[in-house]
């Protein structure tokens, strides 16, 4: 898909005032979400590898927080987390891989919401130093 279609699409939901779209195709995932106004495109700010510990997600996947057959949250913000403990699960299809933090800390900020479509690498929780 272009940078053109991508666009065209965006034009598309705003016209008729659609909060979002998601295509699929082999090989290619695209979600699109508008504002109000505009389609929103969230580019996180770069924050330095010494200042906080990011953790990141290790594919494709929708990132659950919480198990889906729970409601309470692994980790929440201000929790002390062990290296190696279960954070959040990346589900794929029916699917459910774990998610472990590779470092020890406290949860400074959850960056993304639970049930987010994410990719490979994606920051979603920040740590502060244990």
């Amino acid at each position: 898909m272009t940078n053109q279609e991508i666009r065209q699409l965006a034009v598309w939901l705003k016209e008729n005032h659609l909060a979002g779209a998601e295509l699929r195709r082999p090989g290619m995932h695209l979600v699109l979400k508008r504002s109000s106004d505009a389609v929103a495109v969230v580019v996180p700010q770069p924050v330095k590898a010494a200042d906080k510990p990011l953790l990141k997600t290790p594919g494709l996947g929708r990132l659950l927080l919480t198990h889906p057959d729970q409601t309470e949250a692994l980790v929440a913000v201000g929790s002390q987390v062990a290296q190696g403990q279960l954070v959040a699960f990346l589900q794929i299809g029916d699917l459910l891989l774990p998610v472990r933090s590779q470092q020890a800390g406290r949860v400074a900020a959850v960056l993304t919401p639970c049930g987010t479509t994410v990719g490979y690498g994606e920051a979603f929780m920040r740590l502060d130093a244990a």
